[in-house]
């Protein structure tokens, strides 16, 4: 009891209280960074006994609404060359410019394995997103449905093969999708950060069986899952990616996840700040209907690191040499760890060139969050592209 009065003479109570925030802070972070965060890339899907038939035929269901040049002559043939023995492409278009859905005409008049459907709409009748997906599921003809986005590309020829092993574990696949931008400025190096820290949080509970999340362009089901519900719900709302829905039918039993270099594809995003914003705020709007504890464990992470940082700043200047010396070399320990976690996670969800800035992203990516909460979007022209 005397040494600890003598302590608390020393130091006084305040002091050792600071310090005992710090270091509970210290273990909150490295537990998301050296275990949750951890997880996802000690991940393995072959580790993963094989539950159904071998290389399945795959229907691949893309929606194309309105007109995108891209689409047609670089994402589309991509999409079409993949080297896979028995899968298909079936593209739903949904607009009213016919000459566009006549060059769509004549790629699948020479394309046995594309089908195409289109639905029409008008300003009257808005047909959503998922309205279309599940027109595009009834005009599939295999158990395996794979789905992707205009904007979208697979990065090999290997893509619907390796989503092929997902299918053969699971009956809920998704594989990381990268937001890939025109050019490499500050501006964009904080977008792409902030989308492989959102991604980084789904996939660290997916690894665990608790999907919430899927890259629009990157996941799957059957057809099987798909007949025991009524497709997917909250038809009104076009919004987020699907997450609602995937949340109904995924478990810890039937998800599986693929991270291998051939299952990524990269997603085209426009370097317009207020732009990606929108769309940001356009998909957290269905994060109103998540189970409350994705909002705990996202909040947590963010809180942690803010209050971490801010009391590991205080303490460096009003405590003693020795203790200000322990909060840096907390602050140290923890960069390290973060850093060494950080470029694992980015290399298997598919990032790179990430590490020699990523001090700039640990003291704002919070705040680009909360600048992305600030509002709720219901309304985005290019969120689905």
């Amino acid at each position: 009891m005397l040494f600890i009065h003598n302590i608390l003479d020393f130091y006084s109570w305040q002091g050792i209280a600071l310090i005992a925030i710090l270091l509970i802070l210290f273990l909150v972070q490295f537990y998301y960074y050296a275990i949750a965060y951890r997880r996802i890339y000690r991940y393995r899907l072959m580790r993963t006994h094989k539950a159904f038939r071998k290389d399945p035929p795959i229907s691949v269901i893309v929606v194309a609404r309105g007109e995108n040049e891209d689409f047609l002559f670089k994402e589309l043939p991509s999409l079409l060359a993949q080297d896979y023995p028995l899968y298909e492409v079936v593209v739903v278009y949904v607009g009213g410019d016919m000459e566009y859905c006549g060059e769509l005409q004549i790629i699948e008049n020479n394309t046995p394995h594309m089908h195409l459907t289109r639905m029409g709409g008008n300003e009257r009748i808005y047909i959503t997103t998922k309205q279309a997906l599940n027109v595009g599921i009834k005009r599939a003809q295999y158990e395996c449905l794979l789905f992707t986005t205009p904007g979208a590309m697979p990065r090999t020829e290997e893509w619907v093969a390796t989503m092929a092993r997902g299918f053969e574990r699971g009956s809920v696949v998704l594989a990381p999708a990268v937001a890939t931008f025109e050019t490499a400025t500050t501006k964009t190096y904080f977008m792409r950060l902030t989308e492989l820290h959102r991604a980084s949080n789904a996939m660290a509970l997916a690894v665990q069986g608790k999907m919430y999340w899927a890259p629009r362009s990157n996941f799957g089901f059957t057809r099987s899952l798909y007949d025991s519900t009524r497709g997917f719900d909250h038809l009104n709302l076009d919004l987020g990616e699907n997450d609602l829905y995937l949340q109904s039918i995924a478990t810890s039993k039937n998800t599986a996840v693929v991270m291998t270099p051939n299952a990524i594809v990269n997603e085209v995003r426009n370097d317009d700040w207020d732009e990606w914003v929108d769309i940001m705020r356009f998909n957290d709007y269905t994060k109103l209907y998540y189970p409350s504890y994705i909002g705990t464990f996202q909040r947590w992470e963010r809180g942690s690191r803010m209050l971490f940082l801010l009391v590991a700043l205080v303490a460096m200047v009003v405590l003693p040499l020795e203790l200000k010396l322990l909060a840096a070399l907390l602050v140290l320990l923890r960069y390290i760890v973060v850093l060494h976690v950080v470029r694992r996670v980015a290399r298997k969800l598919g990032e790179r060139g990430i590490a020699w800035r990523y001090w700039m992203f640990d003291l704002v990516g919070p705040l680009i969050e909360r600048h992305i909460a600030t509002h709720r979007s219901q309304k985005c022209t290019t969120a689905w592209r």
